[in-house]
């Protein structure tokens, strides 16, 4: 104890330069959290409306079948989502990785990078034009090519509005996600990659052997991302479809955000957002408990 009190004393001025950060935080994050838990337990409207009802939200929480709806949903997001960043991205990282051009790799890379500086707005209602009816992109090009009987509503039609969705940003190269594979990749000792081609392990064995065992940490680092990016996200969704048709494609925080901003329901926003929490909280846990880390391989 006594040695952490003289550390702290003797680096004193850079901890000061952390207390910003936290009073930003507090101001911004955990304040607005601890209000929204203790809401939660009240019928607020979120200005003059303000009367305690216990766990009355949460009890009609649980009978509210859109609500149920959007779970469905949001697992559907989820898995697919899951399934896609561990496997597009890193297939892309690793031949990019292998490039022996320097100057193409580097080329390649900025490339995959230039998504991450494009507003997500922007690219969202591109999608809807490309998804858009009969004078979309993509049916026009159905169209073009013969396949007039593959033309659809796509994002109207209650069998493709969610995987429309889900193909939003084919082919799902682009992103932070690229890169955290890449840094797992070019952190592996060169001295590995020598003895591999040493042993005589081809492309697909260096992969399954080496290097996949070697970047376990960023598949749990991404796992982790991606269940929460998609079960906080509700922007995609809003503008292209806005939860339609019915409720086919609702996501939980869109009926978060519905219920809070639409219809002023703000405690029953925060009794759902609570729950989010909740699931996020244990979802991690799970991941990390069944996850394994690069320096935990057996």
């Amino acid at each position: 104890m006594t040695n952490s009190a003289g550390f702290l004393r003797k680096h004193w001025k850079g901890y000061a330069f952390l207390i910003p950060i936290f009073l930003v935080l507090g101001t911004f994050k955990y304040i607005p959290f601890f209000n929204a838990v203790k809401m939660s337990f009240y019928d607020w409207n979120g200005a003059n409306v303000k009367e305690f009802i216990g766990f009355d939200n949460f009890a009609r929480l649980f009978r509210d079948e859109t609500f149920y709806a959007s779970l469905k949903n949001i697992g559907i997001f989820t898995a697919s989502g899951i399934i896609i960043q561990l496997t597009v991205p890193l297939i892309a990282a690793v031949l990019v990785f292998h490039v022996k051009n320097m100057k193409l790799q580097n080329l390649l890379k900025v490339w995959f990078v230039i998504p991450l500086v494009i507003p997500s707005i922007v690219i969202y209602l591109t999608w809807q034009w490309i998804f858009a009816g009969e004078y979309g992109v993509l049916n026009q090009l159905l169209e073009a090519i013969g396949l007039e009987s593959w033309t659809h509503a796509w994002l109207g039609e209650s069998k493709t509005a969610i995987w429309s969705i889900i193909f939003v940003n084919f082919p799902w190269i682009g992103g932070i996600t690229f890169l955290l594979y890449l840094a797992g990749l070019m952190s592996i000792s060169s001295e590995l990659f020598e003895v591999a081609r040493l042993d005589g392990m081809n492309a697909w064995q260096r992969f399954i052997r080496l290097e996949l065992p070697l970047v376990r940490s960023q598949i749990k680092l991404v796992m982790v991302l991606t269940i929460i990016q998609q079960i906080q996200s509700f922007e995609n969704i809003l503008v292209l479809t806005n939860g339609g048709p019915g409720d086919k494609t609702i996501s939980p925080a869109l009926y978060l955000y519905t219920k809070g901003f639409s219809y002023s329901e703000m405690g029953y926003a925060s009794a759902i957002g609570l729950v989010l929490f909740i699931l996020l909280l244990l979802l991690t846990l799970i991941n990390n408990k069944f996850v394994k880390n690069t320096d935990k391989i057996d």
